[in-house]
């Protein structure tokens, strides 16, 4: 068997010394997704598409890029969990919110149900970004499962001497079945 020649025209140097001359250009840095953290501001969208972690799934809900670049680089492992409750607490330490997942046998409720219990005291947690937690865990939980509840509790802390101390405690019964 004998080797190729190879092409010695003029178009094909040409073309050779500009496809080197662009890829000799391109920071291959941002090429690697693995690393994550040295992605530019700009490729962050893109990168969260390619690990489908777009909308729902995570992007609506963070706001800085470390908290973006979080979920990429989470973005398989949650995907391999996705339907456990593995999944919605790990996405729930992403978003940084304190929360528990209790299932059905757990808090003796109905069956293939789980209620979340979130405390909101250090997050920014308001009306339009609930709705996003909402649509966020039924991505992530299993087909089965419903969600029973949300319990959100708000306590608010002082540094100076309190006569009176309250916990706000909000209970959301969910039937979306």
């Amino acid at each position: 068997m004998s080797e190729l020649a190879p092409i010695n025209d003029i178009h094909t140097k040409i073309f050779d010394d500009i496809f080197n001359e662009r890829l000799s250009a391109i920071n291959k840095e941002v090429l690697l997704v693995v690393l994550t953290d040295n992605a530019p501001h700009d490729a962050l969208p893109h990168l969260a598409e390619q690990f489908h972690v777009m909308g729902n799934e995570g992007w609506l809900l963070v706001d800085s890029d470390e908290e973006k670049k979080a979920l990429i680089k989470s973005a398989i492992k949650i995907h391999r969990y996705k339907g456990t409750k593995y999944a919605l607490i790990k996405v729930l330490e992403l978003l940084q919110i304190n929360g528990i997942v209790e299932e059905w046998f757990e808090y003796n409720g109905n069956p293939y149900c789980f209620k979340l219990i979130l405390n909101v005291s250090e997050t920014n947690l308001n009306f339009e970004r609930t709705k996003l937690l909402f649509e966020l865990i039924n991505e992530y939980k299993n087909e089965r499962s419903w969600l029973d509840a949300v319990e959100i509790t708000l306590n608010s802390f002082s540094r100076q001497k309190t006569v009176a101390y309250f916990t706000l405690q909000e209970k959301i019964i969910c039937n979306s079945r």
